[in-house]
């Protein structure tokens, strides 16, 4: 059966007063990543599989640890119907805290598999970070979020469609946790 793929790359500007320890940190903290995704109904953590240990898209295990978390989606297949037009699919997810920021694997039903990997990185006019997001233009830190979702080419529209949409959000609302989280300290 063909598969096909389809990338994303989303950025969000790190305001000046935070610090890219900070950011980092939050990403470290899963459940920012897991409560801020827009399907995301709940999830657990669970016994890591060799599967993920072995996989080559993460770093060695030195680097960091994998976790691995059941979660649940709820995905609208019809609009406009409410809970009737939802299905709901629960998958694995791994997390491997990088040095400069997270990767993640999902292994959703279908043979979806999703690969996003969320990066503090420098900004400003000569570093060239692309990708769809505010604010990025001249700042010193930016967060990316880079993703990369497989499936079956019949599957990919629709699959295309609800990650961007879960996607879309997810590093902006981290900067906005970690902003507010940093204000109320003060």
């Amino acid at each position: 059966m063909s598969r096909s793929s389809h990338s994303l790359r989303v950025t969000a500007h790190i305001p000046d007063f935070l610090s890219t320890a900070d950011v980092i940190a939050a990403l470290h903290n899963h459940d920012h990543c897991l409560t801020l995704q827009a399907l995301t109904q709940g999830y657990k953590e669970i016994p890591t599989s060799n599967d993920a240990t072995s996989d080559p898209y993460f770093s060695p295990e030195h680097i960091g640890k994998i976790k691995t978390y059941e979660v649940t989606e709820g995905i609208v297949i019809i609009p406009g119907i409410g809970e009737w037009g939802k299905k709901y699919i629960t998958f694995p997810v791994y997390f491997q805290d990088t040095p400069s920021g997270l990767k993640t694997r999902a292994d959703a039903a279908g043979g979806v598999v999703l690969h996003a990997e969320y990066l503090v990185l420098p900004g400003g006019a000569d570093a060239e970070v692309d990708g769809e997001g505010e604010g990025v233009g001249d700042a010193e830190w930016v967060l990316v979020e880079d993703v990369i979702v497989e499936c079956s080419w019949w599957l990919m529209p629709f699959v295309r469609k609800a990650m961007e949409t879960a996607h879309k959000e997810i590093v902006r609302k981290v900067v906005e946790k970690v902003a507010y989280q940093h204000r109320a300290r003060i």
